[in-house]
């Protein structure tokens, strides 16, 4: 072998080895993917969470649902190896290195004139052309941006279920400890009852509409807490904890204030980038780069080869391959323009559901806070003066002990439908906050690489 036969091996080796012909905005869709990696995964890989103390704060839960639940590490793992599958298919080139040695034997003799050394790509895979490599590339990326707003979409997922579990968790707690409550005055009603009854001084259906009373209230406590306690089991399960796992509820339901904006500020904004949206988006834009590549299996590949006989001979040279499928590749691009089509259309039909299920969102919405209003501005203070009235009449000697434990129970019964009122309505402003991605980590995205996907 001769120097100018190793200067054109290590040539070839040096040259087309290890190169990667990465689109643009890899680097920032890489540097994202590794970010979410070290903050949701690396954490939950050295060591497992903490556990909860305290009584459970919502914001807590959800930070503590991202690093734990399965179906969020699994989406961020879904993104990072879309990542590195953009690399897979950037790399150059997209085939081996082929060396052969023949040996010419018929002169009898054997020495370093009769080698024949050859080097080429590996026959069982043609070299690509540069632009198809890189079209399939561009496929791959827009394929991790698929996954990254997938892995988006679910973290607001988790947290519209985390805090519906959540609010229903709190309200059917405290709805369980007012039920106690009821149990509690008609139980010390019955008894004035039963008393009275034996004197002559009430009815025995007067005692019975007692009796019954304080059996459905029975009923309806033990119903609550018992809904209760699968709502903090299911909310451990949203937490990656077990379903035993302790949990303190807070104290009390805070209302949030009234949602900002009015209905076509809303709209507007749910057209603007959410990450279902970009998601669909993202999948349009792959399939439409997987269009582009289809059409450029039409160029024959080019595959370079050189071969050298000691001091002879040298050669150098390329095969062209034809391109003679045309049927098939025909076909392939039949199949890119239909699944092009098709996301497409799923695209357009998202855009019209999410208007849709806002537009139901905000009417709910409306209902569930005029009802609050009307149990917290008129309803429950009637009964809060109808108690009162009738404590001072009861003192006074005018009313029996039933009339007012009966009128504290419906007033307990009263803060309960405002607790599942309040309650809802928060479970239905984090509803909204989900639909219009109201997300610092998703806002960062949508207005930097993301809105590439909208181009």
């Amino acid at each position: 072998m001769n120097f100018r036969g190793v200067f054109l091996v290590a040539l070839w080796v040096g040259v087309f080895s290890g190169c990667l012909l990465l689109p643009r905005g890899f680097e920032d869709q890489e540097q994202r993917s590794r970010e979410m990696a070290e903050r949701y995964l690396q954490p939950w890989l050295k060591q497992p969470p903490l556990p909860l103390e305290g009584e459970a704060d919502l914001e807590t839960l959800v930070e503590y649902a991202w690093r734990t639940n399965g179906a969020v590490r699994a989406a961020l793992l879904e993104w990072v190896a879309a990542v590195a599958r953009v690399r897979d298919q950037a790399g150059y080139p997209n085939t081996n290195l082929h060396l052969s040695l023949e040996a010419m034997l018929g002169s009898g003799s054997f020495g370093g004139g009769e080698l024949t050394a050859a080097v080429s790509n590996d026959p069982m895979t043609n070299l690509a052309l540069p632009f198809k490599v890189m079209g399939a590339a561009r496929v791959a990326l827009e394929e991790a941006r698929r996954a990254e707003a997938a892995f988006h979409a679910q973290r607001l997922a988790l947290r519209e279920q985390v805090a519906q579990s959540f609010f229903a968790w709190v309200s059917a707690t405290r709805r369980a400890e007012l039920a106690r409550q009821r149990v509690q005055w008609l139980q010390r009603a019955e008894e004035n009852t039963r008393a009275a009854l034996a004197v002559g001084a009430r009815s025995q259906p007067e005692w019975l509409e007692v009796v019954n009373a304080l059996i459905e209230a029975r009923n309806e406590s033990i119903n609550v807490s018992s809904a209760a306690e699968i709502l903090r089991q299911q909310l451990n399960a949203l937490l990656g904890r077990p379903a035993v796992a302790e949990l303190r509820p807070p104290a009390t339901l805070r209302s949030s204030p009234e949602w900002p904006g009015r209905a076509r500020e809303l709209r507007a904004q749910l057209e603007s980038f959410t990450p279902q949206l970009a998601a669909l988006r993202a999948e349009v834009a792959a399939r439409g780069e997987a269009l582009a590549l289809a059409r450029l299996q039409f160029f024959p590949d080019i595959n370079p080869m050189a071969a050298f006989t000691g001091s002879v001979s040298q050669a150098v040279g390329a095969g062209v391959v034809l391109p003679l499928t045309w049927r098939k590749l025909q076909a392939q691009m039949a199949v890119a323009k239909a699944l092009l089509a098709a996301s497409q259309a799923l695209l357009q039909q998202a855009e019209h559901d999410l208007q849709a299920e806002l537009a139901a969102t905000l009417v709910v919405l409306d209902s569930l806070e005029r009802q609050r209003q009307l149990w917290s501005g008129q309803l429950l203070p009637n009964w809060n003066l109808s108690c009162a009235s009738l404590r001072r009449a009861y003192e006074a000697g005018r009313e029996p002990f039933a009339a007012w434990a009966r009128a504290e129970a419906m007033r307990l019964e009263a803060e309960a439908v405002l607790t599942e009122l309040t309650a809802r309505r928060e479970q239905q402003l984090v509803r909204l906050a989900v639909l219009l991605a109201r997300d610092d980590e998703w806002q960062r995205v949508a207005k930097g690489e993301m809105r590439d996907v909208v181009r």
